[in-house]
C-alpha cells in the first residue's frame, strides 16, 4: 500500500471515452475509486497497463493495486489480445503486439468476482513530425519562492495535417550531467553496507547540513516534465504550428544537457480530459496538490452505471525529438546556475594520517531518476 498527498491521478493522463464526456466527482471520503491507467501508443516498447484502487482519508490518497484480473484488448471488435499480470496490479501485453493506425481497440477486464468493465472503442490515429526544435534563454525566465530565475526556453514547430481534427499532448524528458551522486546530512558517507554504502550520522558533524560525496564514474540525473501542455487546432486546422512552448529548463549548468521531447496525437475527447486536468492545476497550484476532484472517464461498470470509474482508455500515435541544449546563448549574460542538488556544494574535508584515506567516491545508482548509462545524443 502507499500513501500519497500527491494527485493519484496523474499516472492516467493519456487516455479518453470518444463518446462520453469527462467528468468531475467529488472524492467519497473513505470510499475507493477504480482507477485505469491503460494508454497504448506506437513504439516499440512493451505495453503495460496499471489497475488500482484509490481511497482518500484526511486529505491523503491510498492506492492499492489491483490483482487477478483477467484483462484484455478487443481488435476490431473481433480479436483478443490477453495480457498476463506482470507485477501485482501491473498487466502487459504479448510483446510483439502492434498497433495500426486505423484500427479501433477496446479494454475489457473482469474482477475475479465476476464484476465486468468495458471502456469505449479508441480509433488509433496518427501524428506529424516534429519539424524543428530550437531554445531561446532567458534571464528571468522561471519564477521560484526565492524569486526569478533564468531558465531555456524550448520550442517546437510541427505542420499540422489539413481537413482533420487534431490534438496533441507535448512533454519532455531531461538529462543533465551530475558529478555529486550522495549528500549526506549531519554525517559522512561509507561505503559499506554493500553493495550501495550509506550515510551515518555522527556527533561531531551535528552542525554540518551537508557533506557531498563525487560519483566513481559517469552520471546523468533525470528530470520530467510536471504540466499538461495541451492544443486543439480547432482555430487553425491545417496551418503550421510554430514556437509552441513545450518546455521551460532552469538554468542549472553552463554546460549544455539532452532534452527528449514527445509529441503525442489525442483524440478531442481526450482533449477535454486533458483540459479538466489542466484547469485543475492551474486552480490547485500545481501537480503534486491534491486536487478538488478525480476525473471520470471512459471506463464503466457494465453491471453498475453507478459506480464512478477514475482513468481512461486510449490508444495514441507517439514522435520523440531528442534536442541538444546547449546553454551557449546564455553566455555574456551573467546569469548565475542554479544547480541540481538544492544546496550549495560541500565536500567532506580529506582526511589526514593516521585515519584512512576519505572520502569516499559514491555509486551511480540507476533508476527512474537517475542514469550511469550515456544518453543518446548526448554531445561530450
Amino acid at each position: 500500500m502507499s500513501a500519497k498527498k500527491t494527485w493519484v491521478f496523474l499516472s492516467i493522463v493519456f487516455g479518453v471515452f470518444a463518446c462520453v464526456e469527462p467528468f468531475e466527482v467529488a472524492f467519497p471520503y473513505g470510499r475507493k475509486i477504480l482507477t485505469v491507467d491503460a494508454t497504448i501508443k506506437d513504439t516499440d516498447e512493451q505495453q503495460t497497463f496499471s489497475i488500482t484502487e484509490s481511497e482518500s482519508r484526511n486529505s491523503t490518497v491510498y492506492t492499492f493495486p489491483v490483482s487477478n484480473l483477467k484483462v484484455e484488448v478487443i481488435v476490431n471488435n473481433t480479436d483478443k489480445i490477453t495480457l498476463t499480470e506482470k507485477d501485482v496490479g501491473i498487466y502487459a501485453l504479448p510483446a510483439s503486439f502492434k498497433v495500426k493506425a486505423g484500427n479501433a481497440y477496446k479494454l475489457v477486464f473482469v474482477k475475479p468476482d465476476g464484476t465486468k468493465y468495458e471502456s469505449a472503442e479508441e480509433i488509433m490515429t496518427t501524428v506529424p513530425e516534429i519539424e524543428k526544435v530550437y531554445d531561446d534563454f532567458m534571464l528571468n525566465g522561471l519564477e521560484t519562492a526565492s524569486g526569478k530565475a533564468p531558465a531555456n526556453y524550448v520550442y517546437v514547430d510541427t505542420n499540422d495535417p489539413a481537413g482533420e481534427k487534431n490534438n496533441y499532448v507535448w512533454s519532455w524528458r531531461l538529462w543533465e550531467k551530475q558529478i555529486i551522486c550522495k549528500s549526506c546530512s549531519y554525517g559522512r558517507y561509507y561505503t559499506s553496507p554493500l553493495p550501495f554504502g550509506d550515510c551515518v550520522r555522527e556527533e561531531k558533524y551535528s552542525q554540518t547540513p551537508f557533506f557531498d560525496y563525487a560519483c566513481n564514474g559517469n552520471c546523468w540525473d533525470i528530470f520530467y516534465s510536471a504540466k499538461l501542455n495541451v492544443f486543439s487546432d480547432v482555430f487553425s486546422n491545417g496551418k503550421p504550428i510554430t514556437g509552441r512552448l513545450v518546455a521551460q529548463i532552469p538554468y542549472y549548468s553552463a554546460e549544455g544537457a539532452l532534452i527528449e521531447i514527445t509529441q503525442q496525437s489525442v483524440t478531442s475527447a481526450a482533449y477535454r480530459y486533458l483540459k479538466i486536468l489542466a484547469d485543475q492545476v492551474q486552480t490547485t497550484g500545481s501537480l503534486v496538490d491534491t486536487p478538488p476532484a478525480p476525473v471520470i472517464g471512459n471506463i464503466r461498470n457494465i453491471n453498475n452505471a453507478t459506480e464512478a470509474v477514475a482513468g481512461f482508455f486510449m490508444v495514441t500515435g507517439v514522435r520523440k525529438v531528442n534536442y541538444w541544449l546547449s546553454r551557449r546563448n546564455a553566455e555574456g549574460s551573467g546569469a548565475v546556475p542554479t544547480g541540481i542538488l538544492g544546496h550549495k556544494l560541500n565536500y567532506e574535508p580529506a582526511s589526514l594520517p593516521p585515519e584512512p584515506p576519505r572520502p569516499p567516491l559514491a555509486p551511480c545508482i540507476p533508476g527512474r531518476f537517475r542514469t550511469d548509462t550515456k544518453p543518446e545524443g548526448w554531445i561530450y
